[in-house]
């Protein structure tokens, strides 16, 4: 059979060049389009059910909105568990489900369930956003000039900012957090409102039929149509006042006959600063930018990038500008220069061993030989692109650059020996080549089925660990059967360009020395075999002895270059003392040589999209490269420093870690 193909290969050695370099291309195409993720995304399929109902304790959250909710999602399909927090104002319950639930059908069915729920009138619960918690791929504050209303520059966080981030592909939320909510304020004054004999309900029906468009029909007026409407849209805060809340004997009461309209924020839950630069903003507006699931990271970037570009050139007044401060870019950009630095040095040093060991007269045999590695690393990009399995650095890492390019060393070496021992003997080239594959052809096939053997219980992993481990063990089965591939059907057709046209040279000076060295160490071990257990055993044990001693880690950290620093006060603080205490941390965080800026976060936004309160706060650390620390030589020791900074911490519970995803 081996022999067949070697021969259908030798005669047909321009087709497979040529299909050769078309599944290159297609690799290589594959690649550029392959999503590349640094970490794979462990997460299982689950969601968010977040309700808003502002102004009511934690009980009453709980009974009215979170019970009736989880009485109806007890019978959703495929569900694993189902967890919830009720808080000040907020209800989040959150569903996870099996491995094989289809996320757009259980949300979708979620959905309908939510519709039959006995909420209280004027409750609105909503999913979270179809991301995965490694979603946030790009973090901005909007930077204005002092006397900058607060106010103002949240409204262009929600109106104008936010609007343009969610027209990019591949972007599902923007979550803001911080900044003042524009809010028109009728201020009823109580005392007018008694003496005119009127009652809150009667203000509130007034506001709300005060605020809108009637519809009408059309009128024909000679050879044109006129469309007739009443326009009734509040549109300043005059339009407020006008409104009439009654009429005594034909006179209106209005809004301004009872009450202030005045233009202030809601009640905030959340605050933002940044400190940066020598500059320290205390009330900032943020903006947090999702992705949806299954998105290539890196392009998405690229277009909400290209977005903030145009936003700050076009839509946004003179003196605010938005202010990038957090970007996945950076990272897929390191993932990315670290796969191409793996090949091209795998290339390397594939090639000077074969060189070394193949003997420079043999160096093109050794180039036949290293391109099964670029041959192997697209064919595992083509193969994960037609799966529709991301790219990361595990996976990637797994990839044996040996084991992809024995198959081809054992068929050229065999070659070359066919061709040094048989000089003169051998009918033709072609002949010599059919005999080196057909000899080495079933080996090489038994070899890679017993190796690939070896991952079944990998592709039968489930939940979190098949998350990690399926495509590391897909991965590597791809670059395998590529690289074999390679050896059994490439090879022979460059087999000509390998040997040189049939002139093969001697082994080269390392291996005669080493084979010098080997046949008496041979003889001694044939001949006295009990100090060759002995030492096998001695080192078996010593082997086990580190094992055993050896600390392990289930998954290697993800570092991205920067700190994620949380600190936990009283749940009874006070949010003028929270914020107080917050500054303060953020810039002596921002003193260190090390840092290039401060980022804190106190409370939760708006959406409740976030559990926090007042007592939590989170600091995003931007750290300047590790050639340029002074404080400290590495992460530890700068985190140490940094508890250590000051005693006034210590009232306080204080973790850092070092990534955005923690």
């Amino acid at each position: 059979m081996m022999a067949k193909l070697a021969s259908a290969v030798l005669h047909h050695r321009a087709i497979v060049l040529a299909l050769t370099a078309v599944f290159m291309l297609a690799g290589a195409n594959a690649f550029r389009e392959l999503p590349v993720e640094a970490y794979p995304d462990v997460t299982n399929v689950s969601f968010q059910i977040i309700t808003l109902f502002p102004g009511h304790a934690a009980e009453e959250v709980e009974r009215l909105i979170t019970m009736p909710i989880e009485s109806v999602m007890n019978g959703i399909p495929k569900r694993v568990s189902m967890r919830s927090i009720s808080l000040f104002g907020l209800s989040q319950i959150t569903l996870v489900f099996e491995d094989d639930a289809k996320n757009d059908y259980v949300r979708n069915l979620a959905s309908q369930l939510l519709a039959t729920a006995s909420l209280p009138p004027g409750v609105q619960p909503g999913l979270s956003p179809d991301a995965t918690p490694i979603g946030e791929v790009y973090r901005y504050t909007l930077r204005a000039p002092a006397g900058f209303p607060p106010e103002e520059l949240r409204a262009l966080q929600d109106w104008v900012v936010e609007k343009k981030f969610r027209s990019v592909p591949g972007v599902v939320d923007i979550n803001p957090f911080g900044g003042l909510t524009k809010q028109y304020q009728v201020l009823v004054d109580p005392l007018k409102l008694k003496s005119f004999h009127l009652t809150l309900p009667q203000v509130f029906t007034a506001l709300s039929n005060g605020n809108g468009n009637a519809g009408g029909s059309y009128v024909e007026h000679g050879s044109e149509l006129y469309v007739v409407r009443g326009l009734g849209m509040i549109g300043s805060v005059a339009d407020i006042e006008a409104i009439a809340v009654d009429t005594r004997n034909g006179v209106p009461i209005r809004i301004r006959d009872i009450a202030a309209v005045v233009i202030g924020h809601a009640v905030r839950l959340g605050r933002v600063g940044r400190t940066e630069a020598g500059q320290d903003e205390d009330d900032a507006a943020e903006g947090i930018v999702i992705m949806r699931r299954g998105e290539n990271p890196l392009e998405v970037c690229r277009r909400i990038e290209k977005m903030a570009d145009d936003i700050n050139r076009r839509y946004l007044p003179e003196g605010v500008k938005l202010v990038m401060y957090y970007d996945r870019t950076a990272l897929t950009g390191r993932t990315l220069h670290t796969v191409r630095e793996n090949m091209l040095a795998g290339i390397g040093l594939v090639l000077a061993v074969l060189v070394l060991f193949l003997g420079p007269a043999n160096w093109r045999s050794a180039l036949v030989v290293a391109l099964a590695v670029p041959f192997a690393l697209l064919g595992a990009f083509l193969l994960l692109d037609w799966r529709g399995i991301p790219a990361n650095l595990i996976s990637m890492g797994a990839i044996d650059f040996g084991i992809i390019v024995d198959s081809s060393v054992v068929i050229v070496e065999n070659l070359l020996r066919i061709l040094e021992q048989r000089k003169g003997l051998i009918r033709s080239f072609s002949a010599a080549v059919i005999e080196a594959v057909s000899e080495m052809g079933r080996p090489i096939l038994f070899s890679k089925a017993i190796l690939l053997t070896a991952f079944i219980p990998l592709y039968t992993l489930q939940r979190v660990e098949g998350r990690i481990f399926k495509p590391m063990a897909l991965t590597l089965t791809f670059a395998l059967v590529a690289g074999t591939l390679f050896a059994i059907f490439v090879v022979p057709a460059l087999a000509g360009f390998a040997t040189g046209k049939g002139i093969a040279a001697r082994e080269s000076w390392i291996v005669r020395q080493l084979v010098r060295l080997y046949r008496p160490a041979l003889d001694f071990a044939l001949r006295a075999p009990l100090p060759v257990y002995a030492v096998a055993v001695l080192l078996l044990t010593a082997g086990a002895v580190c094992y055993f001693s050896l600390g392990s880690e289930f998954l290697p950290k993800l570092d991205e270059g920067d700190l994620w620093v949380r600190t936990f006060a009283p749940q009874s603080i006070s949010p003028s003392e929270s914020a107080a205490i917050t500054q303060n941390v953020r810039r002596r965080l921002a003193s260190f040589p090390e840092v290039r800026y401060v980022v804190s976060q106190l409370g939760r936004p708006d959406d409740g999209t976030d559990i926090n309160g007042w007592d939590v706060a989170e600091y995003s650390v931007g750290l300047k490269p590790r050639e340029e620390w002074k404080t400290a030589r590495n992460r530890d020791a700068l985190c140490t420093a940094l508890r250590q900074s000051h005693s006034s911490w210590r009232r306080f519970s204080i973790s850092l870690s070092s990534s955005h995803f923690c």
